[in-house]
């Protein structure tokens, strides 16, 4: 095996474990109803909204302004 076929099978190694990764962080059903963040109840009109819902909207709105504040830094966030 040369250089190429290692580099493409590491290619394809590494894919594959990026696609395993992004599937285990879907949301496998209904939310506990408990956030994962603060482990207070998600509000009843963000479950009804989105099912799967893992954070209270508090965590969901802290979570978002940090993803924004790290973007405007220049980071991946």
């Amino acid at each position: 095996m040369d250089e190429i076929d290692t580099a493409n099978e590491r290619a394809e190694l590494m894919t594959n474990m990026a696609i395993q990764v992004a599937l285990s962080r879907q949301p496998k059903g209904p939310s506990s109803g408990v956030c994962r963040a603060c482990g207070q109840a998600i509000e009843a009109a963000r479950l009804q909204a989105n099912p799967a819902a893992p954070t209270c909207c508090d965590c969901a709105a802290e979570a978002e302004a940090e993803h924004q504040r790290r973007r405007k830094l220049g980071g991946r966030g």
